[in-house]
This record gives C-alpha cells, sequence and structure tokens, in this order.
C-alpha cells in the first residue's frame, strides 16, 4: 500500500486550496491582468483575490434581455384578479346551461338583494356596440364588445347611464318605444358601464353572458368571472330502464351505493340521474352543473361540459335533460349517454361553475335498502303524465277506486287493467306491450275517488310509432272534439323499445283543455287542429312551470282551430273578450342616467292576455307624444315625470293586447 508522506509543501498546498474554497466564487477563476481586462473588472479582480466582497450583477445588454424575458414571463403566470360586475358581494341565483323548458340559459344571473341601480362596471376596455329596450326577455339590454373579441350582454338593466339620452333621442325620432341604439361609445375597464334592475322578465337581478359571435355563447365562468357558490351538486334520484321496463331510485339508496334496474342481469341500460345544484344556504333557486363524468371501475365511459352552447341548436336540451311533469321542482333529469351494463362498480362525479364536486360509487340491484317512491308529478290531475320524456300512467289510482279499461277499434280488449298491473306508475307503452291492438284506455271515478273531489269519466288515445318514424299523421276524438296533428322532425329514439303519444282531456274550474304526451317532446314543426262544435274560442297553451296560458299569436279563425309549435303542449279554447284594464296610479321612482328620478307608476291588470311589445302602448298628452316603459314583472307602466303634463292635466293610454284587443284610457295626472 502507497503511503502519503506529509510534508511542508504538502500542507502549504492544502491551506491555499482550502482558503481558496473559503473566498467568494470568483477568486483565483483567473488571473488579473491589467493589459487584457477594461479597468472595472480588473479592479473586482484585484479586491475579490484580497477577499474583499464585489457586486457582481451583469448590466450588460443581454442581462437586460434576460430580466425583461423574466418580467413577461412573471406577468404572464401572475394571477388576472376575478371579475367582479359590482365590485360588491352577490350570489349566483340561475347557472349557464340552466333548464329553461325550450332552451338552455345562455348565461349567469346574479341577485341584486331585490334591489335596482347597482353600478356594473366594464370587464375589460371596449366599446358599446347595441342598446335594446324591451318589456320582455332581456329587458334593458347593453351588448358590449370587449378588446377580447368576446361580447358581454348585460340584461334586466334599469339604466345606461350617460347613454339613455341616445335612447330617449331614438324613441322621440321614431315614436317607438321599443328601440335599438347602436352608440359605438368606447369605455375603459373599470368604468361604469350600465344599472341593473327588473325590466324585462323577473325580479330585479343581472343576467350576464358571453358571446364569441352571433350564434356561440360560452359559460362566463370561462371568462374568469368571480360568483359566491360554495356548495356542491346533489343527486336527488335516479332512473334505469330497458325498453318500456323502467325503475327509480331515492337519494336515500344512492347515498349508500344503491341505484334499482327494473330487470335483472340485463345490458344495454339506460341512465338518467336528477341532479341540482344550489349557490347558498336558504336552498334556492336550483342551478344546473358544468360537468357529468362516469366510470365503470377505472374507464371512463361518459363525460359531458357545458362550457359552449350555439343559439342555433339550443333545442337539443331535451337530448340531455329528459322532461317530467315535475319540471318546477329541484333539478334536472340528466340522460348518462352511455352502454351501461348491471354487474359493474360506477363512479359518478358532479361539478359545478365553482369547481365544486360531488363523488358518487354505486352498481345496480334489483331492490334497494331505503328506497323510497319518488316525486313524478306535482300540478298533475288526470292519470296520464309524463316522465323521463315518455308517456306514463299512474294505476296508483286503482287504490282508490279510479277504474281503466282498454279498447281497440272493435271494442273493449281488457275490462279492469287493475286486475294486470301493478298499482304503480308504469309506462304507458308498457301497456301497449301487452295490448298491441289497443287505441283507447278509458277510465272512471266517482267525485270521491278522484281525488279532487269531482267525477271524472274520460278516455285516453293512444298513437303507437316505431323507434325511426320521425313524421306523424293522427287524427282522432276525445268525446265530440276532433283532433289532428302533424308531426315533423320527431327524434330518433336510442332504444328499440316501441313509442306512444297520447292524448287527454283535463277540466278546472275555469275552462276545460287537452293534454298531449310526453310534454317536453321537441319537434321540428308540430301543428295541431282542434274543432269543438261547443267552444270555436282562440287556442291557448299552458306554461308547464309558469301554470299560465299564452294565446297562439298565429292561428286561424272560423270552427277548426289550428295552431304551430315546436315541442307538445297542453291546450284550451278560451274565451276572453275583455281587453286589459288600468289600476289606481301612484308616484315611485325609476333610474334615469344612473340617477333615480321620480316617475309615475300605473298597474296594468289582465287574466289572459298582455301586451306583445312596448309599442302596443301608446301614451299621449294631447297631440304629443310620451315614452313609456312597461315592466312586465311587475305589470306596469312606467312614466318620467318630466314628461309628464303638471298635475291635474290629462294623458290617454291605448292599448292593444295579444288577442287584438282594444282599450283607451284618461288618466289624471296625480299630485306628489
Amino acid at each position: 500500500m502507497n503511503k502519503v508522506r506529509l510534508t511542508t509543501n504538502n500542507f502549504l498546498r492544502g491551506a491555499l486550496v482550502l482558503a481558496a474554497a473559503l473566498l467568494p466564487i470568483h477568486a483565483f477563476a483567473e488571473e488579473c491582468n491589467e493589459e487584457t481586462m477594461d479597468a472595472f473588472a480588473y479592479e473586482d479582480c484585484v479586491k475579490e483575490q484580497q477577499g474583499i466582497s464585489v457586486n457582481n450583477e451583469d448590466f450588460s445588454s443581454t442581462a437586460a434581455l434576460k430580466a425583461e424575458k423574466e418580467e413577461r414571463e412573471a406577468a404572464a403566470n401572475k394571477v388576472e384578479p376575478k371579475y367582479n360586475p359590482f365590485g360588491r358581494d352577490a350570489y349566483l341565483t340561475s347557472s349557464f346551461g340552466e333548464n329553461r323548458g325550450t332552451r338552455y340559459h345562455a348565461g349567469l344571473d346574479y341577485s341584486t338583494q331585490m334591489e335596482e341601480g347597482w353600478p356594473i362596471y366594464a370587464p375589460e376596455d371596449g366599446v358599446v356596440k347595441e342598446l335594446k329596450v324591451s318589456p320582455f326577455g332581456y329587458g334593458k339590454a347593453m351588448y358590449f364588445q370587449g378588446r377580447s373579441g368576446k361580447t358581454w350582454v348585460f340584461a334586466h338593466q334599469s339604466s345606461f347611464g350617460v347613454l339613455d339620452d341616445l335612447v330617449s333621442k331614438q324613441q322621440y325620432a321614431t315614436k317607438k318605444n321599443d328601440v335599438t341604439v347602436r352608440p359605438g361609445t368606447a369605455y375603459k375597464k373599470g368604468d361604469v358601464l350600465t344599472y341593473s334592475g327588473s325590466t324585462g322578465i323577473g325580479n330585479p337581478h343581472l343576467h350576464i353572458e358571453t358571446r364569441l359571435d352571433n350564434d356561440r355563447v360560452i359559460n362566463p365562468a370561462l371568462s374568469n368571472i368571480e360568483f359566491s357558490d360554495t356548495i356542491a351538486p346533489q343527486i336527488f334520484g335516479a332512473a334505469v330502464w330497458q325498453d318500456n321496463e323502467l325503475a327509480f331510485t331515492a337519494p336515500e339508496a344512492i347515498e349508500k351505493g344503491c341505484i334499482v334496474t327494473p330487470v335483472k342481469n340485463e345490458f344495454n341500460l339506460n341512465l338518467a340521474v336528477k341532479i341540482a345544484d344550489y349557490s347558498r344556504t336558504p336552498k334556492e333557486n336550483p342551478m344546473s352543473v358544468r360537468r357529468i363524468t362516469m366510470w365503470r371501475y377505472d374507464e371512463k365511459i361518459f363525460d359531458e361540459r357545458l362550457d359552449t352552447l350555439r343559439f342555433s341548436r339550443m333545442t337539443n336540451i331535451r337530448n340531455q335533460l329528459l322532461w317530467t311533469e315535475e319540471a318546477d321542482t329541484a333539478g334536472d333529469w340528466h340522460y348518462i349517454n352511455a352502454k351501461i351494463a348491471p354487474l359493474s362498480t360506477y363512479t359518478m362525479e358532479i361539478e359545478d361553475f365553482a369547481g365544486n364536486v360531488t363523488k358518487k360509487k354505486f352498481s345496480f340491484r334489483s331492490k334497494c335498502k331505503d328506497n323510497r317512491d319518488l316525486q313524478l308529478t306535482k300540478t298533475q290531475t288526470t292519470p296520464l303524465f309524463t316522465a323521463i320524456a315518455r308517456p306514463m300512467i299512474d294505476f296508483f289510482n286503482c287504490k282508490n277506486g279510479m277504474q281503466f279499461s282498454a279498447i281497440g277499434k272493435d271494442g273493449v280488449i281488457a275490462e279492469d287493467l287493475c286486475k294486470v298491473f301493478e298499482h304503480k306508475p308504469i309506462a304507458l307503452a308498457k301497456v301497449v306491450d301487452t295490448y298491441p291492438n289497443m287505441t283507447t284506455i278509458h277510465y272512471s271515478a266517482s267525485a270521491s275517488q278522484s281525488g279532487d273531489g269531482k267525477a271524472v269519466d274520460e278516455d285516453i288515445q293512444l298513437f303507437t310509432y316505431k323507434k325511426y318514424q320521425t313524421s306523424i299523421n293522427w287524427n282522432t276524438k276525445l268525446g265530440n272534439v276532433a283532433i289532428s296533428q302533424k308531426i315533423s322532425g320527431i327524434p330518433v329514439a336510442g332504444d328499440t323499445a316501441i313509442r306512444v303519444l297520447a292524448v287527454t282531456r283535463n277540466h278546472t274550474d275555469s275552462l276545460d283543455f287537452i293534454e298531449f304526451h310526453p310534454k317536453g317532446l321537441q319537434l321540428k314543426n308540430w301543428n295541431v287542429c282542434i274543432e269543438n262544435p261547443d267552444n270555436s274560442a282562440p287556442l291557448y297553451w299552458l306554461g308547464e312551470t309558469s301554470r299560465n296560458w299564452f294565446i297562439f299569436s298565429k292561428q286561424n279563425k272560423g270552427k277548426k282551430r289550428c295552431a304551430s309549435a315546436n315541442e307538445l303542449r297542453d291546450i284550451a279554447n278560451i274565451d276572453n273578450p275583455d281587453a286589459p284594464t288600468l289600476g289606481f296610479p301612484y308616484w315611485a321612482d325609476m333610474i334615469i342616467s344612473g340617477t333615480r328620478q321620480t316617475a309615475l307608476r300605473i298597474p296594468l291588470m289582465y287574466k289572459y292576455d298582455g301586451i306583445e311589445s312596448g309599442n302596443d302602448i301608446t301614451v299621449k298628452a294631447g297631440n304629443r307624444w310620451i315614452a313609456v316603459e312597461y315592466d312586465s314583472e311587475p305589470r306596469e307602466i312606467v312614466l318620467e315625470s318630466e314628461k309628464l303634463p303638471d298635475a291635474g292635466e290629462d294623458i290617454t293610454i291605448q292599448i292593444k293586447d295579444e288577442a287584438g284587443h282594444k282599450a283607451s284610457y284618461t288618466i289624471t295626472i296625480p299630485g306628489m
């Protein structure tokens, strides 16, 4: 083995190495040469060799570019503050993509705590492209195009601030209350753009949406909007079916990981889940969700994200959200478009627009502990109703004494369906499966058995069609009322089950009407004609959630009334000869140019027929035309005090309603 001999030279070399290690990093890195180094470098070199600390910051152009690059990268990675339209706390009352019957909700709704006049700030630099004024829909709406290229829509406004003068000039120039103005006025980010209100439909709130173009609208949460939502989505039920075998599961059973299947160990199951999201407690205004993802074990089999909508494809809502009669209760039925097998374990993840996530693991079983019956109707009084986009019949009424019989072209096929089927709601097509030649179901009950204190003796008329049939021409009768339907653009079904259309009569204290099922079936065109020898009055359709009647704006006249729509609706012949009337005027306020000013408010009262547009109201003081604002909720005519004559003088108000009724009223201006 070689031995190291420690000599004086060895010791000195080691000491020098140690000293070098303790000096700054540049020490002894190079020889200090006064001839080859500039004065500053030579001075720093000598200082380093003497153990003096030196500032080695590089002030060359390369270092400056490097610093600039680092600054740009830091700015790019900086988290941009979220846009708050008010600069104050506000919670959501409606979400993007929410179910609005025949369409999706195209934006977010913020509560303004039942107040009007909250200033709304510009989300970015941009220009006001358009202002629209209407008593319906978006009410007063501002279309603001930002530098990003997106168009921001602010709806239900009370005032456009300084731009109100442009609107007023357009109204008086055209003598129209509903106008469109294109200002092109520029605003900087953070400027006050407009003021919240309650014009159009709804109580005081702000509707905000972001559009990419005239057709595409995106989830505003993707535009860095701030909103408060701390509650994760909730599951309110599940439905599983194969052909016409259908089973429902309550949330208590789902919570324990169990969903009922109506068929044992069968493949090709269909699944829909009822989901709602709330933004706060108390839990009001259930909203939609952004994402639903499902796995079979570790395999992702379904992923649906709602970040972009097209106005041209809004009717696709019924491919995703399946109509059920209790449509105005919490949540929507989301169809899970995936291949479902029974003998597997599934995981579902549901995310709202704030990023809150609910995760559930479950499997399918023939029975679930703690399962209970789900509410499938809310206001329905006949045994015929719609659930999961299919007609249903409620044989639970058999327990109350209601009788059902099946009738074909040649007479009675089955006298007592209560002896054939379980006493619970079942798919109407399942009854047709059992009796293929059936065309009618007759049901009857005494006043004590019907459930609403009235005796009933009615028919359900049926039309059976196949999976790929997309058009129907059907003529039938209910009593002495003839009904004809020409239907085109029926969606192609996703399974092999037969399909059924159904129609029956219903009776209320004030009127009789005809129910068409399945509700929510959206079509290319539905032409329906009603020939009622006892009542040839105009046709009205029923709003399923509002329970209000609305006249078909276009229909023929005469004994046979015909109208068109893109969805099956309940219909009534309604004789309404009365025009809207006015209530007592009173002084309150309105917001003009962003400030509260005195206004005269006059209630507008009607039962069925409202006005079609703000231009159907004309106000004059003598021959002088006066602009008027109409609030559809509440129903009030609003007049700016400065435009009115003095107290004690008269104005005339002329009104034309949707049914064509005209009325004229003289109002004396009250004292303040």
